[in-house]
């Protein structure tokens, strides 16, 4: 039982040895305090306010599949599945999906 906590104390003091080691190879320039007062301050701005960070839906576009296939490989290259498919693949589960939602 003994073995077991100095095993596990070993473990401890190596993790914290190496996270003190990445600490201070990534040490600011400021140092640690200045950087967690500008982190913090910067977290109670305005520009990361609530309402300044909601996707707007107008901004997001939908891509259709075809689309996304159609940046792929050429066409007389084989494929293991085609676009046509798989979109038809996706129109299914699609459904399935409007069906559980009206249950």
């Amino acid at each position: 039982m003994t073995g077991a906590f100095v095993g596990g104390l070993l473990a401890v003091l190596c993790a914290l040895l190496v996270l003190l080691a990445l600490l201070a190879a990534r040490r600011p320039e400021n140092g640690w305090a200045a950087w967690l007062r500008e982190a913090v301050d910067a977290w109670r701005s305005d520009e990361l306010r609530r309402e300044h960070l909601k996707v707007r839906r107008s901004e997001v576009r939908d891509t259709p599949v075809e689309d996304i296939f159609s940046l792929g490989a050429p066409e007389d290259v084989p494929a293991y599945a085609r676009p046509e498919e798989l979109v038809a693949r996706l129109g299914e589960v699609r459904g399935r999906a409007r069906n559980l939602t009206r249950r």
